[in-house]
């Protein structure tokens, strides 16, 4: 599994049931180690974050990923990590 680096974009709107200490902050860099398809978010993709490890109980397990763009990469290379990450959930939902 290829990760990358994204860079946070949009930290607004955090939901209650994610403590402050382990949400996103805005021109943070992260690093995204999974991504999936969230089908209570209509199929958004979200990315699972190495520096931000939410409990095992919490609702969320993921951050949307348009609260992100690339960093480090130019557009391809992070498209095609992204890719990667997703190819098996898409064979599994088509």
């Amino acid at each position: 599994m290829e990760q990358f680096k994204v860079i946070c974009v949009n930290d607004k709107f955090k939901p209650d049931e994610i403590p402050s200490n382990l949400w996103v902050k805005k021109d943070e860099v992260y690093t995204v180690v999974d991504a999936k398809y969230l089908l209570k978010q209509h199929m958004s993709v979200g990315y699972k974050l190495a520096e931000l490890n939410l409990p095992e109980d919490c609702i969320y397990q993921y951050f949307i990923a348009n609260r992100f763009k690339p960093v480090d990469q130019d557009d391809l290379e992070a498209e095609a990590a992204l890719q990667e990450l997703l190819k098996d959930q898409f064979e599994e939902y088509a």
